[in-house]
């Protein structure tokens, strides 16, 4: 009895880590979504409220939810506060602290890095072709996930659950 009691944990852990898989894509996803409304908020700003970077970075703020709320609100506070500092660094800074639990890929983050390397420097219509440059390359990888989302899922899924009963029969 306790051996098949075993051998159900055993086939429940393995579809588990399969599912939990197929839900990193989906968290994934909605943060690239989050990305891709920051970088939109954040051209607003700049463009139509004519704000500085930081006052851009606070008002988007005003707008988001959760970690991209922090981010934005602490990399504003961090540019008012340290003005001798490179806003390259201030921003990868707050992002790697605020966004560190995101679920982007790793091309994806040095993405988000090279905006900030190109977003301090720049006067108002390099700030927003920047902007523009970010959400076109947001959108791609948003387009290729979702391409490669349901196949993945079922990849994950039932490898999880085969590799759970493959498991729970070498042990039987």
């Amino acid at each position: 009895m306790l051996k098949l009691f075993g051998i159900l944990l055993i086939v429940a852990a393995g579809s588990g880590i399969g599912f939990s898989q197929s839900f990193a894509l989906t968290r994934r996803e909605k943060a690239l979504r989050q990305l891709h409304r920051m970088s939109v908020l954040l051209k607003g700003e700049i463009q139509y409220g004519n704000a500085s970077l930081w006052e851009a970075f606070e008002g988007a703020a005003g707008k988001m939810q959760g970690e991209y709320r922090d981010f934005l609100k602490e990399t504003a506070r961090r540019m008012q506060s340290a003005s001798c500092r490179p806003f390259e660094d201030i921003f990868r800074e707050c992002a790697r602290e605020k966004l560190a639990d995101a679920g982007l890929s790793r091309e994806e983050e040095e993405d988000l890095y090279a905006l900030g390397a190109h977003l301090g420097y720049l006067d108002l219509a390099m700030q927003i072709k920047q902007l523009e440059l970010y959400q076109w390359e947001v959108q791609r990888s948003i387009r290729e996930l979702q391409e490669q989302m349901p196949g993945k899922k079922k990849i994950y899924q039932s490898l999880g659950i085969m590799g759970g009963i493959l498991l729970a029969v070498l042990i039987w």
